[in-house]
């Protein structure tokens, strides 16, 4: 199994967020996972810089915004009342700048094992998640990164991983695995029309073959305690359909994808297909780095 150098649960928690209602599914399942794993929730924050009309706009903007000290006063009043009840330690920073800039910032200096973010369309974290911008996230960050969609009802007790037989994805199940113990967990692999969008019909049967090899010796390189754990599904169909006929069909709380964590999107699981599957997908999505753990060394 490839090597991440993760603790088995986070230590630190980062949350990117507007400080709005619209993060708060987001703000939740982070204050969930961290009394869960007991790990430190760190609150990050980006103000925008307005420089559309540097005079009259900043009489214009309140008080929270013009000034950071303030700003992080007010942010961890809230944050205290949004965690009360809750026995969680954490911390807040808030700084003008970049939300991706920000974000990977924090992510070295404070040593946080893991990014969660909602899905928000707002000028200030919910941005990230749109476009090429995700991409870029995913390709630089060093941690996994939990896209939360839903309202976190319950723990994750149904568990998706996406394969595509590169490191990358078995690094993802690797990962899902330690974070979610007690989570029945599904193996997917959709072969076409993924690989052969462009193929006719009497490719069909040669398609299957060669992912049914690919699925044996994918499968012969995970410990056999984890494979134990699995329920094991190869498909034929784009990865989008047959998610989302498996959420309908069987439920579904999380969805994970492997990435490179740097460098070029890992094969189809990654790109355009994250794109739309991140727009499509109903459960929450983890994206998790394939290779070594910077933040933690």
């Amino acid at each position: 199994m490839p090597t991440t150098n993760y603790p088995t649960h986070p230590r630190k928690i980062l949350l990117g967020t507007d400080l709005s209602s619209r993060c708060d599914r987001a703000f939740d399942r982070a204050a969930e996972l961290s009394a869960q794993w007991r790990a430190t929730l760190v609150i990050a924050h980006a103000l925008q810089r307005d420089v559309s009309s540097p005079n009259t706009a900043r009489r214009e903007v309140p008080s929270w915004r013009r000034a950071a000290h303030e700003a992080v006063l007010i942010a961890r009043q809230q944050v205290r009342q949004d965690l009360m009840g809750r026995d969680v330690s954490f911390e807040v920073y808030i700084e003008e700048g970049e939300p991706i800039d920000l974000i990977l910032k924090l992510v070295r200096e404070t040593q946080c094992d893991l990014i969660v973010t909602g899905t928000a369309r707002s000028e200030t974290f919910g941005r990230i998640l749109l476009g090429t911008t995700v991409e870029q996230l995913a390709r630089q960050s060093p941690v996994p990164i939990l896209v939360v969609k839903t309202r976190p009802r319950r723990a994750y007790s149904r568990v998706l991983v996406a394969t595509d037989f590169s490191d990358a994805s078995r690094s993802a199940l690797s990962r899902a695995a330690e974070l979610f113990p007690d989570a029945a967990i599904t193996l997917l692999h959709c072969y076409r029309p993924i690989l052969h969008g462009l193929a006719g019909d009497s490719q069909c049967d040669g398609d299957n073959e060669l992912a049914q090899a690919e699925w044996d010796e994918f499968l012969s390189s995970i410990p056999s305690d984890l494979r134990d754990r699995l329920e094991m599904l190869i498909e034929g169909g784009s990865l989008e359909s047959v998610v989302g006929a498996f959420f309908a069909d069987k439920g579904l709380d999380l969805l994970v994808m492997g990435s490179k964590g740097r460098g070029a999107m890992v094969h189809v699981l990654l790109g355009s297909t994250a794109d739309r599957l991140l727009s499509s997908a109903r459960s929450d999505v983890l994206i998790v780095p394939g290779g070594p753990n910077p933040a933690s060394s």
